[in-house]
């Protein structure tokens, strides 16, 4: 699959975040003398992080940027450590490396989010949004309206409340791992913030999708919410959003499915086609039977009309 062509540009300043999220221990990644997390040692490895590069040198490994430093550690190759990086950018704000959440701070967060939210109702502003942009009358369970979600930006500056759709991220045993967010304005447009769109911190969230339907025998997939919507609505499929095309390119369908239709993106990137087809080549090799339905048009998903 490939990356996106702003990756090694967005992961500029945030490259503590992202090393931490992909498996590097935060004590490592401060600017001082210690061991190095890919050969040990005491004091031979040093994270100066200079350009907010995330650089690096080691005294037996030798120096790179933070993309050496994953490869280092996994053994990936580099495409393998881009797509992981891309992965987890929406949610790694800017700055210095910050003590990782206890698991229970990121689940109380969750439950918090979600029970202060409701079910979607004609003429809120979910509601608004979704009908506007797929025509949907009646909105799934796992989507609900929250009147009031923080936002905070990339830098960690508060730009206080807005409306937003809210939807549970479910692995393929059903269980709940995170939330997606998706913040709005009270007339159901989207908000006037720098990323609409975002996942709060949970459990890993490889395999999971948003359920927009019960399981079934035929079951689609898409990379939006919208998208998954339009693609039910198009196809008469019920139809689960992935929400990002790295978890498009991951998922794993539950037990029973049979058929999958795969409701890719048209990117001008490539990065829809080549995460549905990546999915469709897997599942086949698995035994299921696969349709892969990419829009006609450049830079459009199955949502535009």
């Amino acid at each position: 699959m490939l990356h996106r062509p702003n990756t090694a540009r967005e992961a500029i300043g945030r490259w503590p975040g992202i090393l931490q999220a992909l498996g590097i221990d935060e004590k490592h990644l401060r600017n001082k003398h210690g061991p190095c997390p890919h050969c040990g040692g005491k004091d031979r490895f040093r994270f100066d992080d200079k350009d907010g590069r995330g650089t690096w040198f080691c005294s037996q490994c030798g120096s790179g940027d933070g993309f050496a430093l994953l490869r280092n550690l996994h053994g990936w190759e580099f495409s393998k450590a881009a797509k992981e990086v891309d992965a987890v950018l929406g949610t790694i704000q800017a700055g210095p490396v910050k003590a990782e959440r206890s698991e229970e701070s990121k689940l109380k967060a969750l439950r918090n989010v979600w029970s202060q939210s409701r079910a979607v109702t004609r003429g809120d502003p979910v509601w608004r949004y979704l009908n506007a942009r797929v025509g949907i009358e009646d909105v799934p369970a796992d989507l609900r309206f929250h009147p009031a979600l923080r936002y905070r930006d990339n830098d960690g500056k508060d730009l206080g409340v807005f409306p937003a759709m809210v939807a549970r991220l479910r692995d393929p045993a059903g269980n709940g791992v995170s939330i997606h967010r998706t913040y709005l304005t009270d007339a159901g447009t989207k908000a006037p913030v720098g990323q609409v769109k975002k996942i709060m911190p949970g459990k890993p969230l490889n395999q999971a999708a948003v359920r927009l339907s019960d399981v079934g025998t035929h079951l689609g997939i898409a990379e939006g919410i919208e998208t998954a919507l339009a693609a039910f609505s198009r196809f008469g499929v019920p139809t689960w959003a992935a929400t990002t095309a790295q978890l498009l390119e991951d998922w794993v369908p539950p037990a029973g499915v049979e058929r999958v239709l795969i409701a890719g993106d048209n990117d001008n990137s490539f990065t829809g086609q080549a995460a549905a087809f990546a999915l469709a080549k897997r599942l086949t090799l698995a035994g299921l039977t696969v349709e892969v339905r990419i829009p006609e048009s450049d830079g459009k998903d199955w949502a535009d009309r």
